[in-house]
């Protein structure tokens, strides 16, 4: 022990520090408000209370868990293990979900958080479900510091020379905000991380070894690849770089042993240890991954992201590999993330010229060569899985390449350092520096929950809404800050002082709705009471409370023209609505004037749809937004082609239900009625393309949606869209909504 402190006395520290950030955050983070918790400790519990047996997926009964029942189990098992012997039959008081949680949004009116938290919580922190939880956590906290001293022996491996370089990468990765973050929570990354940055470690040190490698090594190195096997489908991945770096041995020893023998023994170690997993997804789904099950639960996006909108989620996915927290709705703030992306890339620029330096220098020793090789490689191949995975489902967070972060860390260390002079290195001390401020600040700053701003109530309500069976009121005590006017893509943004008055029975939501003269609903916020903080049914406060709100103006909304600007309750379970006094469900509290945006092109209602760089969409008029079952609505779209376009498309509108996708009107033509086709236009040009859409006599009455958009059809048949490009490059959608409208009955 006395050796090691002498000869890593650094490392010591910094694993230190790091287990006192990590519970720290694994306690400062509220129940269930880590990224994913909500799902990943029903697994937990779910495997604690039957006898660690995994259930069944099935995608068409919801469960607790959702689609983290379809992964591999063994970070699950080890935890239930952990806390079997807990009474956690009260996790459905604590784990009480708040419905309108703002998950993957960043909005100005808060609703972070994922529940609605008990007055009682923090009394019972550690007991029954909550102390699973923690222990959980807990359990995290020390696979993560596996991960932590993992980096500072890579660093050893590769860099045996420059000590420097491993305790940078170690007290880099200690401190990375996100990394804390999720070690402090119940994740199975947590050992999925762990697992692939150790078979990293292995190979690296096999590669190195002057000496033959020996069986040990090998069922070592299977047990690992099972254990990761177990842990996440993404370290599979490894497997290939395992066989490449046995290869490489058996070449530069001339032996066929290491290759031959060192893949059987950890092959078979490795199916030992995982295979019957993959069996049992063979049989139950036919899919030994078991991935068709876990995309038909946690679902697909609707067009498959191509390159260019998987570039345009750079940002988020940059966001969660420095700190994104909550359900990735609680971000840093913005100047962190400028000065952290400024970070690395230095330290990506720095180890780009290392590697070019050493290649063209040829200075380096063939052995070091290949486990440097091995390591960028494995970065690449996670990285690359990270994005065919988030190519079929929505998931750009960079937290999901922490398997390759002992890598990552590693050679961002030596980027920042090995080129300066040896009087100089302090510098590249500073990024481990910052990272450490921020992981300070953020479980003072941002991780705790916000809290409810209370204030007395005061004067004569402007309404009381009253509860259908139980008597309970909620009153509108006073309204701040409602705007004049606003206009698309804005937030029309003001506060209410809501008090509940008399006890309610149920938890009732908030509504706000922007309301046309026509009575179509063109912006909507449902919220849980304070920005999804309280749960209606608690024991009410005895003073009112602010209730900030802020409904989203769609992009492609109908301008100009008067909004109503209503408010209401709701149950979302049974779709009740509270009343008012003379059996109203709404109150207005204003008006706003919805104004068109600025716009020098001359068009009506001015807007800005950009399909595949070719042609925009710069304006659209409607001649009625409630037309009758039969009726006839004239649809003038104004077009600006952005180049000389060399196909003639196709332009079709439609009034669509967006739930059903039924079509109740339908226009497919060329722009102007088949007179100005788009290979006819001239760059800049602006074109007028009315269409007519006749509602279907059978429309059921109610309130859809208008999609536009431009195609071609194939020699096959199929219908070839142009897909829209978005201000930040991204491709997702081949059609743009414009204006919701009403169906009316026919002859209103």
């Amino acid at each position: 022990m006395t050796r090691i402190w002498r000869e890593h006395r650094a490392a010591v520290l910094i694993l230190a520090a790091y287990l006192i950030l990590a519970t720290i955050y694994s306690l400062v983070t509220p129940p269930f408000e880590a990224s994913d918790e909500l799902w990943h400790y029903p697994m937990i519990q779910h495997l604690a209370d039957n006898g660690l047996q995994l259930p069944r997926q099935d995608p068409a009964v919801p469960t607790a868990w959702r689609q983290e029942g379809s992964q591999p189990p063994l970070y699950y098992l080890l935890a239930a293990a952990l806390t079997s012997w807990i009474d956690t039959s009260d996790v459905g008081y604590w784990r009480r979900i708040n419905p309108h949680a703002d998950i993957g949004v960043v909005r100005p009116d808060g609703n972070t958080n994922m529940l609605t938290h008990r007055p009682d919580e923090a009394q019972h922190r550690f007991s029954g479900a909550l102390l699973a939880l923690q222990l959980a956590r807990l359990l995290s906290v020390v696979l993560s510091a596996g991960t932590v001293l993992v980096t500072y022996l890579l660093g050893l491996q590769l860099f045996p020379t420059r000590r420097e370089i491993a305790v940078l990468a170690m007290a880099f990765n200690a401190c990375l905000p996100m990394f804390l973050f999720i070690s402090g929570s119940a994740n199975n990354d947590n050992l999925s991380n762990l697992l692939g940055n150790l078979l990293t470690l292995l190979i690296a040190h096999l590669l190195m070894s002057e000496d033959a490698p020996r069986v040990r090594d090998y069922a070592v190195l299977g047990a690992v690849t099972g254990a990761g096997l177990l842990a996440k489908l993404n370290l599979g991945f490894f497997i290939p770089i395992i066989a490449l770096s046995l290869l490489w041995i058996s070449l530069r020893r001339r032996d066929w042993r290491p290759l031959v023998i060192g893949g059987v023994v950890s092959g078979v170690l490795a199916i030992l240890v995982a295979g019957w997993w993959y069996l049992r997804n063979a049989q139950l789904y036919g899919d030994p991954t078991g991935l068709n099950v876990f995309l038909d639960i946690v679902g697909r996006r609707a067009i498959p992201a191509n390159a260019a909108q998987l570039w345009s989620e750079r940002d988020s996915f940059l966001q969660a590999f420095w700190g994104f927290f909550g359900g990735m709705n609680v971000p840093l703030p913005i100047a962190v993330y400028t000065i952290y992306n400024i970070l690395a890339g230095i330290g990506l620029v720095g180890a780009l010229a290392y590697v070019v330096w050493r290649t063209a220098a040829r200075r380096i020793e063939p052995r070091l060569t290949i486990a440097h090789w091995i390591t960028l490689l494995w970065i690449a191949i996670t990285f690359v899985s990270y994005l065919r995975w988030t190519a079929e489902t929505p998931a750009s967070q960079g937290r999901l390449v922490f398997g390759a972060l002992s890598s990552i860390c590693v050679w961002l260390a030596l980027g920042w350092s090995w080129w300066l002079p040896r009087r100089a290195r302090i510098l590249a001390a500073l990024p481990v520096a910052f990272t450490a401020l921020i992981a300070i600040w953020a479980p003072i700053q941002v991780l705790p929950l916000p809290a409810v701003t209370y204030t007395a109530a005061s004067g004569e309500p402007l309404a009381t809404f009253i509860e259908p069976d139980g008597g309970g009121t909620i009153t509108i005590q006073a309204l701040a800050r409602l705007p004049a006017q606003v206009r698309p893509e804005e937030y029309l943004e003001f506060t209410l002082v809501n008090h509940v008055t008399e006890p309610l029975m149920h938890d009732w939501s908030l509504f706000v709705h922007l309301v046309t003269p026509d009575g179509v609903i063109i912006g909507q916020r449902d919220v849980y009471p304070a920005g999804g903080l309280i749960a209606t049914s608690d024991p009410p406060p005895n003073d009112a409370w602010l209730n900030p709100v802020a409904v989203w103006v769609p992009a492609n909304a109908y301008a100009p023209q008067t909004l109503d600007v209503a408010i209401g309750w709701y149950d979302l379970q049974t779709g009740e609505r509270m009343t008012l006094a003379d059996g109203g469900e709404t109150f207005t509290v204003g008006q706003v004037a919805l104004l068109p945006r600025v716009s020098d092109l001359g068009v009506p209602n001015p807007i800005n749809v950009n399909f595949a760089n070719q042609i925009e969409l710069v304006g659209y008029t409607l001649s009625d937004l409630s037309p009758a079952q039969g009726e006839a609505v004239t649809l003038t779209l104004y077009w600006r082609g952005l180049t000389q376009i060399e196909t003639d498309y196709v332009v079709f509108a439609q009034i669509i239900d967006p739930i059903t996708t039924a079509i109740y009107a339908a226009s497919d033509a060329m722009p102007a009625a088949w007179a100005r086709p788009t290979t006819t236009w001239t760059p800049g040009e602006i074109v007028a393309d009315a269409h007519t859409l006749t509602v279907s006599a059978d429309g059921p009455p109610g309130i859809y949606e208008i999609y536009v958009g431009l195609y071609t059809r194939g020699d096959d048949g199929a219908f070839n869209r142009l897909r829209v490009i978005t201000p930040d490059g991204g491709e997702a959608f081949d059609y743009t909504q414009l204006s919701r409208v009403r169906i009316l009955p026919e002859g209103s």
